[in-house]
């Protein structure tokens, strides 16, 4: 969004500035290819931010897994079926997966497609390997008609198992990056703060 509106913005002003004097057509020219001009260099910006909210919305979708998967858990275990856990799921929370299960849930029920195939390409789309496992795992049980259940619990201890072992090794990694600014930055200030007053005497005395 922001790198939309710089864009139209830069736009905006080359073909002001390219309006500076000569016939009136080459001006309309001139502030076209200005404009593509400007769009152009913008264009790899615009793709940065769409990768962001991509990855923003991966990483949200992947922390409310678990909790889906223990709704389904609960609304099956009541006597529900799994379009009704799954609906009670998506009008309780608010939040991306629930927004993204809510989009598949009304293209399989106005007949658009299957619910196999509405699952598959919501996990496609965001590119969660432990939502494609989640629905491949539904798909085979409503086909085949073994227990959802203890797969579901299953599943949602094993996403927090590697969530966990996730952060785990995002912890482990902070102390490498941080010899980085230490390096460059902490380090050369504190022997400034060392050797300075020692320095101070000699340089006046040569």
């Amino acid at each position: 969004m922001v790198f939309a509106v710089a864009a139209s913005a830069l736009a905006f002003m080359a073909a002001f500035l390219s309006l500076g004097g000569g016939p009136i057509g080459s001006h309309v020219s001139d502030s076209v290819l200005a404009s593509i001009r400007a769009i152009r260099l913008l264009a790899p910006f615009r793709a940065y931010e769409e990768r962001v909210i991509l990855e923003g919305r991966r990483r949200a979708c992947l922390m409310q897994l678990p909790v889906l998967l223990d709704v389904l858990t609960l609304g099956l275990s009541a006597g529900l079926s799994f379009d009704a856990s799954l609906e009670l799921y998506c009008t309780r929370y608010d939040d991306e997966l629930a927004h993204a299960l809510s989009e598949a849930m009304a293209s399989w029920r106005i007949g658009l497609t299957t619910r196999s195939e509405a699952l598959s390409a919501l996990a496609r789309r965001l590119d969660i390997s432990a939502l494609q496992r989640f629905s491949s795992t539904v798909t085979e049980a409503l086909v085949f008609g073994s227990p959802l259940v203890e797969v579901l619990e299953h599943q949602a201890q094993s996403i927090r198992d590697e969530h966990r072992s996730h952060v785990e090794e995002a912890i482990e990694k902070v102390p490498v990056k941080m010899l980085i600014p230490l390096g460059t930055l902490i380090v050369p200030a504190m022997l400034l703060a060392i050797l300075g007053p020692l320095m101070g005497p000699a340089l006046r005395s040569v």
